[in-house]
């Protein structure tokens, strides 16, 4: 038997900041194998979409409904870890330091009644499904405990099926749930029942023993019971930070010999782990401390799991499936000519159009997928999934609009707190921030000019605004608002027309009459407005509170970025800039396929927010806000 304690000894100093300040790592796991799976899975889903598409335009309803079913199967992808082991052993402890915060209830007594599900959401909120009802409840999640707690909802009195909570944790991003249970033994026996009962729900165990009191024999009876269920379990001993470290060594020998004597297995994976340490390392930032704590090692095993070993099954089925359905469309003759030619005289008699039903076409379409697809499912048997995904790379291409350095702005000046708030938005923060100065110009701007005469006279020697801005004063404008505002801007005009008609260059008179952003006073303030937020933005970030503000946010749009990038003092700052917008740009990309996915194979219900908006926020990233790209509202007409 191999027997693998992971006990990692501390480094010996903390990896410097640019400044050389302090710690400048980023406290998480790696997680590139995970994105690396939800890649492989996509790409397969593309080539099962193409070949789908093909036998539906040859009139194959067999093979394309059993396309259908893999994508449905592909969609479905959830993988259940679940955190088992007696009670007070630390599993809650343990999965507040997994997602990096004091989330789940912890304490000195028996504490957890009823299971917890940790899933990724674009924001936090708590649903709470019970036994006797079909219809959730959705809380906020500050009241979790009165739900999953002995104290709140003593022996599940509440009937607590799952408490769901929804949160933007990382790891939880690529359809884990992570799952709490009440731990067996107590004297609760409700809560020894809830957690059996789940038990043919895990895919994967996280089995928490600790160092004052390891491995007993009621641990050995449940572990023998969970193996029954599951076959990947990962052993962790917590709270090693109580002991010596003689005294650990002794405690993981005779952990490592129990399992030794009581499992058969080839591989035991057993990891020694301070949740206390944890927890403080990730919310300090402390890269030493996440190392000594074990719970580094423990989630890169994880990763490496949930990546490989779980995935290469499951991806590799689902691809052998795919290539035995063209083969057998393939023995049953859908492709041969005969077919092709019957299939394109039925298609032209029911009239049929385009290049896309061409059954020619399709049948090449298969070709090329059924390629594809042999690729995919070798790279996934060969482990090579970094090559199997095909996707193509996301080339990020600042905007080139000069440095914003030294520019001095009479708006009015962002506070921080304006600017934290600016940066929750889910879209870009400085759009955000000049909409809203645009929209406090327009609002006082269409009053002045309704009602005064000084501001119509202004409003029509400067010929208006650029097309964009008149279009957005209209929006605001009521019709009776815009036939005074408007008169004498319509008078102005139409008089240089009329001074113009003897002109020998009438063209260039009337050209001249349209304004641009060069002569509009609105796209004049918003340049000085801009150019002061970025200013001000560099110097928050530049701030570690800021710098994490921005790094939890959803980053700027290509020309602020570009901006950002040209006024940034320091080359590490650029690079972070550069990274966050590439890592939200692919998060997009995988939301906005992963909607596509669930939307075909009608899942819709399995949809997040994330998901459902993804598709907006990356044209976001790519053009700007709707409200500072656009003249009027996304349903209004001109």
């Amino acid at each position: 038997m191999d027997v693998r304690i992971n006990d990692n000894p501390s480094p010996d100093a903390h990896a410097e900041g640019e400044d050389g300040t302090g710690p400048a790592v980023e406290i998480k796991p790696d997680l590139e194998k995970l994105r690396t799976y939800t890649q492989t899975k996509l790409a397969l889903v593309d080539q099962l979409r193409i070949v789908r598409e093909a036998l539906t335009a040859l009139g194959r309803e067999n093979g394309q409904r059993q396309c259908e079913e893999l994508v449905v199967k592909l969609a479905e992808d959830r993988f259940t870890l679940a955190v088992l082991g007696l009670f007070k052993r630390g599993k809650s402890s343990l999965m507040n330091a997994v997602i990096g915060r004091d989330l789940l209830p912890t304490g000195m007594l028996p504490l957890t009644s009823a299971i917890t599900v940790l899933k990724y959401g674009p924001t936090e909120r708590l649903v709470v499904h019970h036994e006797d009802s079909i219809f959730p409840k959705e809380l906020p999640v500050s009241a979790l405990a009165d739900y999953v707690t002995e104290r709140g909802n003593p022996a599940n009195r509440k009937k607590v099926k799952t408490a769901c909570v929804e949160s933007p944790v990382p790891f939880l991003r690529r359809g884990v749930e992570f799952v709490d249970t009440p731990g067996v033994g107590s004297a609760i026996a409700a809560n020894t029942a809830t957690t059996y009962g789940f038990l043919p729900e895990c895919d994967a165990v996280l089995f928490v023993t600790s160092v004052d009191m390891p491995m007993t024999s009621m641990e050995l009876e449940f572990l023998k019971e969970i193996r029954e269920y599951v076959d990947k379990i990962f052993f962790v001993v917590n709270k090693i930070d109580l002991v010596d470290d003689g005294d650990r060594s002794a405690i993981l020998e005779f952990v490592a010999g129990t399992i030794r004597s009581q499992i058969g297995r080839d591989v035991v994976n057993i990891f020694s782990v301070s949740a206390r340490m944890g927890l403080a390392a990730k919310t300090s930032g402390d890269a030493v401390l996440y190392e000594r704590s074990g719970l580094k090692a423990l989630e890169e095993a994880l990763a490496s799991f949930l990546s490989e070993e779980k995935s290469d099954a499951f991806l590799s089925v689902v691809a052998h499936k795919a290539l035995r359905v063209l083969d057998e469309e393939a023995a049953l003759g859908a492709f041969g000519e005969t077919a092709l030619r019957d299939r394109t005289k039925a298609m032209q008699k029911k009239e049929f159009v385009g290049v896309r039903r061409d059954p020619r076409a399709a049948a090449a379409a298969v070709t090329e997928a059924q390629s594809k697809l042999e690729a995919l499912h070798e790279s996934i048997l060969k482990g090579r999934m970094a090559e199997a995904a095909s996707t193509e790379s996301l080339a990020i291409i600042a905007a080139q609009v000069g440095s914003a350095a030294g520019i001095s702005v009479a708006a009015s000046v962002p506070t921080a707190a304006n600017m934290e708030a600016d940066l929750q938005t889910r879209g870009c923060p400085v759009c955000r921030h000049i909409a809203k100065h645009a929209a406090h110009f327009f609002a006082h701007w269409q009053y002045q000019i309704g009602t005064e005469e000084r501001s119509q006279a202004e409003f029509a020697a400067e010929l208006g605004f650029c097309p964009l801005h008149t279009w957005q004063l209209i929006a605001v404008s009521s019709p009776h608002g815009a036939s005074v505002g408007f008169a004498r801007l319509v008078e102005e005009i139409a008089h240089r027309l009329r001074e113009s008609t003897a002109a020998s260059a009438m063209g260039n008179v009337v050209r001249r009459l349209v304004r641009d952003s060069q002569n509009c006073r609105v796209c004049e303030l918003i340049h000085r407005v801009e150019a002061d937020y970025i200013v001000r933005l560099v110097a928050l970030i530049g701030e570690a509170a800021g710098l994490s503000q921005y790094h939890r946010s959803q980053g700027v749009c290509l020309r602020h970025l570009g901006m950002l990038v040209d006024t940034a003092s320091t080359l590490g700052r650029r690079e972070f800039l550069m990274s966050h917008a590439v890592q939200r740009l692919e998060e997009d990309l995988e939301d906005m396929r992963s909607f596509a996915l669930k939307h075909e194979a009608r899942r819709r219900a399995l949809q997040n927010r994330n998901e459902e908006d993804a598709y907006r926020r990356a044209i976001i990233r790519i053009v700007g806000e709707r409200s500072v790209c656009m003249p009027w509202s996304e349903d209004g007409e001109i």
